[in-house]
């Protein structure tokens, strides 16, 4: 997270955020703040943004800090993303029965750091996701919440854990442990996407009742408080549509700064405890996710290959070009390169990295270099990311034939983004050919024709 030049701006991800306050403490108990609470989001992204990518955030915040447990901060939900959030966050519209929300959808870690900034400390998703354009899909997962009731803890949720393992597995559904950062135990499970989520909360229901069945003494599915004393509630209610659970590694509201965190199944004991920030970015530093294989399962097959264009016009054995087999994977980063090409007429290419790809323009006439006079920018294929090191000479008669060299290449802080919309400022190398740092709109005006204006850094 680089500081900027205003002393409470700051650039995380590629793009420029306002702190405020940082030292502001969230966690009396621990003296943590919000400037830890964004170090730790940035810390984890890694980890977190595959559990919640295309998926509806909502928030839990505490502006004023979690207090004591003798005097406990004011915490509201959040569903709505207010107007102030930058543009730069995804938003989706969701039409429920007598109203619509607008809600975020986090995709890199700058949004997890507007987050901490605003003292959304609980980030709760759907088991849903939705495509690209915001259409909500069926559930890729299905949880049950082990939640203690009062003379149960841990160990009793862990029994319970162990046995709904099993039953799952019976199903041939692979379950992946979390422990809530609050007082039980959370189990996620693939699904393939077959059934809606009316479905599938009835289903979980049906699990429940069998869990019950099979351990009278030690589990309860019905919500009344009244018959959870000793006994875990194997809450089945947040497969419905319309809830939410808290996402995997997450912070939580608690006194001190405990976190959702996926679990692996050998340490499913009785020694089992909640765990906290500080350990869980020690934890992160020696080993892998144990959930990583349910988010990887979780990713759309009938998504758009972006790289299919690009592939279908090169041939590897003809073309130095870089040809990934692969999808593209998703990307945090923001990189841009601009590329000198030397094919059948002189032009500059202009990529800036996002979502995983380089997007691409060619720029007849170059880059422009004063604010009075624009450019024609034509939209051409998305490139994968190895092609902002590609130099070399495509060969005559295939596509782009000619020589290719790097004009300038860096980093660039994004402002918006948007479908007829791209504003960047672009930092360049010392001797590239951007001669530094330099503010750019794309605007779309028609088809693949963009228009390219230079503007002036404030």
């Amino acid at each position: 997270m680089a500081r900027s030049s205003a002393a409470d701006t700051v650039s995380v991800a590629g793009r420029r955020l306002r702190l405020t306050h940082p030292d502001k403490v969230i966690y009396p108990e621990t003296g943590t703040t919000k400037a830890d609470v964004i170090a730790y989001y940035q810390q984890i992204a890694p980890y977190l943004l595959p559990h919640i990518r295309g998926r509806i955030v909502t928030r839990k915040r505490w502006v004023d800090g979690v207090g004591t447990d003798s005097a406990p901060g004011s915490v509201f939900f959040e569903k709505n993303l207010p107007d102030s959030a930058p543009s730069w966050i995804r938003r989706v519209e969701i039409h429920h029965r007598e109203h619509v929300n607008t809600y975020p959808v986090f995709e890199d870690a700058a949004a997890l750091a507007w987050a901490g900034q605003v003292a959304a400390l609980e980030l709760h998703v759907p088991q849903w996701r939705v495509d690209r354009d915001g259409t909500p899909q069926n559930p890729d997962r299905f949880v049950l919440d082990l939640d203690p009731g009062p003379g149960a803890g841990l160990p009793e949720c862990v029994e319970v854990a162990k046995r709904a393992k099993k039953l799952l597995a019976d199903l041939d559904l692979t379950t992946y442990p979390v422990t809530s950062g609050s007082k039980g135990i959370h189990l996620y499970a693939p699904l393939d996407g077959s059934h809606d989520s009316d479905y599938m909360n009835a289903f979980a229901k049906e699990v429940a009742k069998a869990l019950e069945a099979e351990l009278p003494d030690l589990v309860v599915s019905s919500m009344r408080k009244s018959e959870r004393g000793g006994k875990v509630l194997v809450d089945w209610s947040q497969n419905n549509g319309n809830k939410t659970t808290i996402a995997p590694y997450s912070l939580r509201g608690t006194t001190t700064p405990r976190v959702a965190v996926p679990r692996t199944w050998r340490e499913m004991t009785d020694s089992l405890e909640q765990l906290t920030l500080d350990q869980v970015v020690a934890r992160m530093k020696r080993r892998k996710d144990p959930m990583a294989d349910l988010s990887e399962h979780a990713a759309d097959p009938d998504e758009p290959d972006r790289l299919e264009t690009y592939r279908s016009m090169r041939d590897p054995d003809k073309t130095p070009e870089p040809v990934p087999a692969d999808r593209p994977a998703p990307s945090e980063g923001r990189s841009f390169v601009i590329q000198e090409h030397h094919a059948s007429s002189l032009h500059w290419d202009f990529r800036l990295e996002h979502d995983g790809v380089l997007v691409s323009w060619a720029l007849p006439k170059g880059v422009p270099t004063d604010t009075g006079k624009n450019h024609l920018a034509v939209q051409t294929e998305d490139h994968p990311l190895s092609y902002a090191t590609f130099e070399g000479t495509i060969p005559k008669g295939e596509y782009g034939g000619g020589e290719v060299t790097i004009w300038d290449h860096g980093t660039y802080e994004l402002e918006k983004w948007k479908a007829r919309e791209v504003i960047a400022t672009l930092s360049g190398t010392k001797d590239g050919g951007l001669g530094g740092r330099r503010k750019y709109a794309l605007i779309h005006t028609n088809k693949n024709q963009w228009l390219i204006h230079r503007m002036k850094i404030t």
